[in-house]
């Protein structure tokens, strides 16, 4: 579970790290840790579902 909540925020981060520079977000370090934060919660519904697929196929 921790492997798809690391990627989720490493790709959160830095999804709000390359909106900060484009001008979306007028703070840097907010739009990251925006980013990060969405991240940990996708990570979170892919380590759910992935669980529930192994739960299913057993």
């Amino acid at each position: 579970m921790s492997n798809f909540l690391v990627r989720g925020i490493l790709i959160g981060g830095a999804l709000g790290a390359f909106g900060g520079m484009l001008g979306l977000s007028d703070n840097l370090p907010r739009a990251v840790a925006i980013g990060m934060v969405g991240g940990f919660f996708a990570g979170l519904t892919l380590a759910r579902k992935h669980a529930k697929k192994q739960n299913n196929t057993k």
